[in-house]
């Protein structure tokens, strides 16, 4: 999305957290990459917002089979909320079901920002 989505941030971000509990696996899974591009695109700081969108992706997090790539959006949603601001996600609580959640098995554009995080959290020693 990149910065230009910041304009639209106050009209989109509720959009796309409804999105996350509809009933309808395909609109919550694109609210579930929509959030992560949101927070990973705008300019503005969202981590006040993560606690939310944490609790909002963790049924997708949790599913055992993967409609319309749910759960890998949603693991790619918690890869961007990491490199955006490790320090708003309590990675304690978070990393246990985020793990159990990889890997990515369908949505592989869901990979790079899922390696990245792995990578964030190891080099920073932040694995918790």
């Amino acid at each position: 999305m990149g910065p230009g989505i910041t304009k639209y941030a106050e009209a989109l971000f509720p959009i796309f957290m409804d999105g996350l509990a509809d009933k309808h696996a395909e609109v919550r899974s694109n609210a579930a990459f929509g959030v992560g591009a949101f927070v990973e695109g705008a300019t503005i700081d969202a981590s006040a917002y993560f606690g939310d969108i944490l609790k909002a992706l963790f049924p997708l997090i949790q599913l055992a089979d993967n409609p319309n790539n749910a759960r890998d959006n949603a693991a790619g949603c918690v890869a961007r909320l990491i490199l955006e601001n490790a320090d708003a996600v309590p990675l304690g609580d978070v990393l246990p079901a985020w793990v159990g959640a990889l890997p990515i098995r369908g949505d592989h554009l869901e990979d790079m920002p899922v390696y990245d995080a792995v990578c964030f959290l190891l080099k920073h020693k932040r694995a918790e």
